[in-house]
């Protein structure tokens, strides 16, 4: 409000571990317990919640809800992709992206904890220890589907998408059909955030504090840089011609 009074406050069924989404006069969020719940932008009431199985042992975090039109998207612990109607929450549909497998409860963690991305009538989505696949937007049919395990997102462009997986390797692949364009294997094992692009380069931080600049066409590095000494596992962040990154340590530096 104008005068900078609470207008609402209300108590979420269940732990919040990813930001919400604001979807025009609702606001919709995806907790920890495997609910999708959708909130009145103007009291807080609860307008729908949908719901999914949690396995026993998941990965601590959650996607961000996406809204693509009418519909809200979500991945989910149990490794499906849901679309729902955003004004009731109707399921429109559900595919399992990433299946368990594997006979301890570690080999069958199946997570798509971070945000789809969606470019016209396409959804692109990645799972730990499981796919990523090209699904249709209207129907979830899955039209291409390659094993890359992650626990990161996605960042695309007009041709390709780019994946950092969970050994540390950055991957593109062609948007068309899943086709691999290069792998950058120099930086395995360093924890790498999700990758953003910037200009001609695509753009990882690590678990050193380090940021890598990589060449979309070839994936080969062309600059390095250390702004500090801790984490970087937030996606950074391109503005106009600027690179901004926030690290653990709560330092906040740009790059042009």
């Amino acid at each position: 409000a104008a005068s900078g009074k609470q207008r609402w406050k209300v108590r979420v069924p269940g732990e919040l571990l990813s930001p919400a989404l604001v979807d025009r006069d609702q606001v919709v969020l995806r907790t920890a317990e495997g609910r999708l719940v959708a909130l009145s932008s103007v009291d807080g009431k609860q307008r729908w919640a949908v719901e999914d199985l949690v396995p026993r042992l998941s990965l601590r975090g959650t996607a961000t809800p996406v809204a693509a039109g009418e519909a809200v998207i979500s991945g989910f612990d149990s490794g499906k992709v849901m679309s729902v109607t955003r004004d009731t929450g109707e399921v429109i549909w559900q595919v399992q992206v990433s299946t368990a497998r594997g006979r301890t409860e570690l080999e069958r963690l199946a997570d798509v904890d971070s945000a789809v991305r969606v470019s016209g009538s396409d959804v692109y989505t990645v799972g730990y220890q499981g796919r990523v696949a090209m699904l249709a937007l209207d129907s979830g049919q899955i039209w291409w589907a390659r094993d890359v395990s992650s626990y990161r997102g996605l960042a695309i462009d007009d041709d390709q998408l780019y994946v950092s997986s969970s050994n540390g390797e950055v991957v593109a692949l062609r948007r068309r059909d899943g086709g691999v364009v290069w792998t950058q294997s120099g930086l395995k094992q360093r924890g790498l955030s999700t990758p953003a692009i910037a200009g001609q380069a695509v753009v990882v931080g690590d678990f050193e504090g380090y940021l890598h600049f990589l060449d979309r066409s070839t994936g080969k590095f062309v600059a390095r840089e250390h702004p500090g000494g801790a984490r970087i596992a937030a996606q950074p962040l391109v503005m106009g011609d600027r690179v901004f990154v926030v690290d653990e340590g709560g330092k906040v530096v740009a790059f042009r």
